[in-house]
């Protein structure tokens, strides 16, 4: 055998063992058999490779000086490994049964689990597996990871952060504490309790060692939850004032001001969640010091948006609530300064002024010559406007030249150009990784593309940059074209992150076609995108039982987990499937292994109508019945029926 045979069965065998470590206890017969197997492999390498030195990149793996990726073997163990942030793993001579058994048990166990006992290297020294060990990645490379990590890893450095008191740690997540906190969302640090106190107990750090990174940290903290859509006034807010209980009223008005001269979305819903975010007694202080600032803040003279903004926010009249601080130390004074100043030249206004001139002179204008002359000086507005990106009077462009179109369907091409410029700038934009607001409107207007396929092929596959708006626009205009769709995801297939980005884009993108090509990406990868196809597919409206009856007929108890997941939203399909999994004839205990695997598929999800199988199996007779009473019991426990 040579050296590179013995490699590549020695990775083949490594993705086959953890595989069953994942499923199987360290005790189960079956999974210490399946090491056995895996050490004789171990054994073939090690004459070549004295000691196996592994180092995982997120989708790469490096052995012996040579770069192994592309293969989805390469990229699964990579992307394993990597996740649970373990940057080497070293085999030396000498290793046993045991040993082994302990790294690989220890290596399989879900990531919250070990990151709870202290990382994958802290677990190995208690367990003293001295002829294998593990470099983990450092405090920087947790920073710099890119990709959609579990939120389970961030609990964790904040918890570690603290308890080791590490300065330089300390100073590095303050200082990147923005980008941290954008990987949760608001739902998460409303709901996880160990989340929340862990933030507070890294925030209360700060407050007594770098006031200023506190009062920094604090204010990401709070302009994050405020610019989350999903939450509301009725979220509990209570559990999140403790967080922001010790950032000082000058520091709480920035926070607000920053929100409402620099967020768009920002409006009197926002202030309510922000106004129960923060101890009720502070509200006077806050708007005092947010009064002062819009009064020193020269700009807002010519600024109509800000004015109107403030005028929306705080010019109402409720006297059961803080609104009427705001209402005193804010609008009051602001509307005086606001009405001396009403008689000032507004210049930055003015071409927008003259663009809804000429906005209401073709709207009401019907001679052709006339319209003509308008139409020229609309089109260098039109290319302004598509300059700044404001969506909100290219709305009211379309939708003139829309109505004009239908009083006067014969001059149609007089708008050919209009509506070229404004198709080309919203495909454009939909690829854009943050598209600007508003663009969600025009893409439901757009007819046809003017840009055309190959423009969205090469954007979405050589410059890899997609979203459910541009998935939306190319499977809306070119159905026909989902051939060459398909081969291009089968070239990048082992691109992880990628294939990921596409598989949440389609979730999103609310097209018939989205299970289509939701299989399709399934049938070309591996387990780890499978997993993430099938909890995309929980987000579409339509089951498809067929593909995922094949599913639970082929699939490993990670796949099956998923697809029992979505099939149990349908009563009828819910039922075929608990027939499927849990009533197996097993003559002398022929298919049992089978049947604890199934178990082990529906157990994190207590599904509806489950617990009378499960029963039914915690009574079979027989002595080789006993694994299979044992963990139709075990879950049955965890359900808390039958309990002991």
């Amino acid at each position: 055998m040579t050296k590179e045979e013995a490699l590549n069965d020695f990775l083949k065998g490594l993705r086959i063992v953890l595989n069953n470590a994942s499923a199987y206890s360290k005790d189960h017969p079956y999974f210490r058999k399946s090491v056995e197997v895996f050490k004789e492999k171990l054994d073939a390498l090690i004459p070549f490779l004295n000691p196996i030195r592994i180092n995982f990149a997120p989708e790469s793996l490096f052995v012996d000086g040579k770069k192994l990726e592309k293969s989805m073997l390469y990229v699964d163990l990579a992307v394993m490994f990597h996740r649970r942030k373990i940057k080497t793993v070293e085999i030396r001579a000498g290793f046993t049964i045991e040993e082994l058994i302990e790294f690989l048990s220890s290596v399989s166990m879900p990531i919250k689990e070990i990151l709870k006992q202290g990382g994958i290297r802290s677990i190995l020294d208690r367990v003293k597996t001295k002829h294998i060990s593990v470099e983990e990645l450092d405090y920087s490379e947790f920073l710099q990871d890119e990709g959609e990590e579990s939120k389970d890893i961030w609990i964790y450095l904040f918890k570690e952060t603290v308890r080791k008191e590490n300065p330089a740690q300390i100073n590095e997540l303050a200082d990147n504490f923005g980008s941290v906190i954008s990987k949760f969302k608001a739902k998460d640090l409303f709901e996880d309790n160990e989340l929340r106190e862990d933030l507070h107990n890294f925030l209360n750090h700060l407050k007594n060692t770098e006031k200023n990174k506190f009062n920094n940290c604090s204010k990401e903290l709070l302009k994050h939850i405020l610019k989350d859509r999903n939450v509301s006034i009725d979220s509990g807010l209570e559990k999140m004032q403790g967080l922001f209980k010790d950032l000082d009223n000058n520091s709480l008005a920035e926070a607000l001001w920053d929100q409402i001269s620099n967020n768009d979305a920002f409006n009197y819903s926002s202030f309510q969640l922000f106004s129960q975010l923060v101890s009720q007694d502070t509200h006077k202080d806050i708007a005092s010091n947010l009064g002062e600032k819009i009064r020193n803040t020269q700009s807002l003279k010519n600024n109509p948006v800000i004015r109107k903004k403030i005028k929306e926010l705080f010019s109402g009249v409720d006297k059961s609530s803080v609104l009427e601080f705001y209402r005193h130390e804010v609008y009051l004074p602001f509307k005086d300064l606001s009405s001396e100043e009403s008689l000032s030249f507004d210049r930055d206004f003015l071409p927008m002024n003259y663009f809804l001139v000429l906005l209401n002179l073709f709207t009401f204008e019907d001679n052709k010559e006339k319209l003509d002359l308008i139409l020229k000086r609309l089109l260098s507005e039109c290319d302004r406007l598509i300059c700044h990106k404001n969506t909100q009077y290219l709305k009211y462009l379309w939708e003139a030249l829309d109505k004009k179109r239908k009083e006067n369907p014969s001059l149609v091409s007089n708008f050919e150009e209009f509506q070229k410029r404004i198709y080309s700038f919203i495909e454009n934009e939909s690829f854009e990784e943050e598209p600007v607001e508003g663009i969600g409107y025009f893409i439901d207007k757009l007819d046809k593309s003017i840009l055309g396929a190959d423009f969205y092929l090469d954007k979405i596959f050589n410059k890899r940059t997609v979203n459910f708006y541009a998935l939306n626009l190319f499977l809306k205009f070119f159905p026909q074209d989902l051939g060459r769709f398909y081969e291009k995801l089968k070239e990048r297939h082992s691109e992880i992150d990628f294939i990921v980005k596409v598989v949440k884009s389609i979730e999103k993108a609310d097209s018939p076609r989205g299970a289509e090509i939701l299989k399709n990406i399934f049938f070309i990868s591996g387990n780890i995108i499978k997993i993430e196809v099938l909890k995309s597919m929980q987000a579409l409206p339509v089951v498809d039982g067929e593909f995922l009856f094949s599913v639970l007929e082929k699939g490993d108890i990670f796949l099956k987990r998923e697809a029992v997941a979505i099939l149990a939203k349908d009563d009828n399909l819910r039922k075929k499937a608990l027939e499927k999994l849990l009533s197996l004839k097993s003559p002398f205990g022929s298919k049992n292994q089978l049947i604890i695997q199934n178990l082990m598929a529906i157990e994190d999800n207590k599904i509806k109508g489950a617990q009378d199988y499960i029963t039914s199996l915690s009574k079979r007779r027989f002595f080789w019945n006993k694994n299979v009473r044992e963990k139709a019991l075990e879950v049955l426990r965890k359900w808390n029926v039958g309990k002991n």
